[in-house]
């Protein structure tokens, strides 16, 4: 095959693949975000566009001032670490929780049981100190007992 037959196929080749992973590029979408928490208006967006002094037309402001923006409500402000429940006594451990669901003395401990309908937290006692935390879910599974915490007390508070 004579030479610029190869090079003419070769550079056929390199323009056909650069127009393709460039179509690939232009194919992508792109997405912004505007959350409701940003406080920017279309004539802001505009001038950084263009960078000129062009109107934006009022009723497309208004518009926009128009929108509502729906806040999710917060969780109040709890303090679920487990670890602060350990070392206190059962006096401070019915003040903070309430009383158990059940105890069941087993000398020389005692396993209070708090119950929500999400999960279970145990407590063991100790000289009525709590030595030991444990959290389980409605399916008798090992969970995290800070969320467990956190459900017991926030059902505490809307009571």
């Amino acid at each position: 095959m004579p030479q610029y037959l190869k090079f003419l196929i070769v550079m056929m080749l390199a323009v056909g693949l650069s127009a393709c992973g460039s179509a690939a590029r232009k194919a992508q979408p792109v997405t912004q975000s505007v959350t409701g928490a940003e406080n920017v208006s279309a004539k802001q967006l505009d001038h950084e566009k263009t960078d000129s002094s062009e109107v934006v037309d009022e009723s497309k402001e208004e518009e926009l001032a128009a929108l509502e923006y729906e806040i999710a409500p917060l969780q109040p402000e709890i303090d679920d670490d487990p670890e602060k429940l350990l070392g206190i006594d059962a006096q401070q451990l019915v003040e903070m929780l309430g009383e158990p669901s059940l105890i069941r003395s087993e000398s020389p401990a005692e396993i209070w049981q708090y119950s929500t309908k999400s999960c279970v937290l145990d407590l063991v006692l100790y000289d009525s100190k709590t030595t030991y935390i444990e959290a389980r879910d409605e399916e008798v599974r090992p969970m995290d007992s800070r969320l467990c915490l956190r459900t017991l007390l926030l059902s505490r508070e809307n009571w």
